[in-house]
């Protein structure tokens, strides 16, 4: 089954124009007939592999290297593993980032429920007066 560039956009959910920039930038190689472009199958899983790596943050460097690697007579099987090897690395650190920045948020949640739940209204600026209050009151006595 082939794809023209506008149902193959649409299937993926990228625009014809990023289409025509992966292409451009040898991303992909679609056949040709007469001045449109033709999709395959093996385009599509290809473009849907590429955009997972996209998403994941890997660079059009890589996937420019990995593509142009994939493409040899017999690819080199040890490079092509690197590449992704690397980039797992890179995926996991991002991973424990996002999941200590979401650990702060939830912390800041809880704190935000405990004070709604347990300052039933008073005022935000009520509490920074009491408490303010009493840390005046302690450094003045400490004094």
């Amino acid at each position: 089954m082939g794809y023209s560039i506008g149902e193959l956009a649409t299937i993926v959910g990228m625009t014809s124009h990023a289409l025509r920039f992966y292409e451009k930038e040898g991303l992909v190689t679609p056949e040709r007939k007469g001045k449109n472009r033709v999709y395959s199958e093996e385009d599509k899983l290809w473009i849907e592999f590429l955009l997972h790596m996209k998403e994941t943050g890997m660079s059009i460097q890589d996937m420019k290297k990995y593509t142009k690697l994939r493409k040899q007579e017999n690819p080199p099987i040890d490079e092509l593993m690197a590449i992704l090897l690397s980039h797992r690395e890179k995926v996991k650190k991002q991973l424990l980032n996002y999941q200590k920045n979401l650990a702060l948020i939830d912390k800041k949640i809880d704190v935000y429920r405990h004070e709604t739940e347990e300052d039933q209204g008073e005022d935000l600026f009520d509490r920074f007066v009491a408490h303010y209050g009493e840390s005046h009151e302690t450094n003045e006595l400490g004094k």
